[in-house]
């Protein structure tokens, strides 16, 4: 297992040698993440309509509350490249127990579904048309406060290095998976969630 590297060294050098080669709106939300631990920061801005209650969205967030009776567990999936939306859709769906209610490739997007049809589980890369995963990744987790609910949120991310995710796990990440070698997982990882 890699350690992983301190968020607190926020310099400017630092920041861009870690996070060099990514693109520029998950390098701004890496910054904003590391400037603004706990804070309200993200990459997109939300309509007031974020602000609203989470009174009767589904429980989900703690591992003995992820139960899902009477119907397929839901699960909206946030990534911007077609080919591996259809894959990941693919490793998803499992008829009368997993099905796919969303894909979209936008932060804004992503939020905005998410607070009008609730997932059981979040399918989320870094990487999007507009904005980034780790923005999405506050902005939903905010929606929740310090309630244990909320949904089980996957990152799918061929950005491995540790710093992101360490990002990700603090920002309210339950699992960090490599695209390329570890999507495996993810069918395993959503059945031990929600049918241990």
């Amino acid at each position: 297992m890699k350690p992983a590297l301190p968020l607190s060294d926020t310099s400017q050098a630092r920041r861009s040698a870690l996070v060099g080669g990514l693109m520029p709106s998950l390098q701004q939300a890496l910054d904003l993440h590391a400037e603004h631990l706990g804070s309200q920061a993200h990459t997109v801005d939300y309509p007031a309509a974020a602000k609203t209650s989470t009174a009767g969205m589904q429980s989900g967030a703690s591992t003995q509350a992820r139960r899902v009776v009477g119907r397929p567990v839901q699960v909206q999936i946030v990534e911007d490249l077609p080919r591996v939306q259809q894959l990941l859709r693919q490793l998803v769906e499992q008829p009368g127990r997993f099905e796919v209610t969303g894909i979209d490739d936008t932060e804004q997007e992503a939020f905005q579904r998410s607070q009008a049809q609730p997932p059981d589980a979040l399918v989320v890369d870094l990487n999007l048309r507009q904005g980034s995963g780790l923005g999405l990744i506050h902005a939903v987790r905010k929606l929740y406060g310090a309630s244990p609910v909320g949904p089980l949120v996957i990152v799918v991310t061929n950005h491995t290095m540790p710093v992101l995710e360490a990002a990700c796990l603090k920002a309210g990440a339950d699992h960090f998976l490599d695209k390329s070698r570890e999507l495996p997982r993810l069918s395993a990882l959503l059945n031990q969630a929600f049918f241990p």
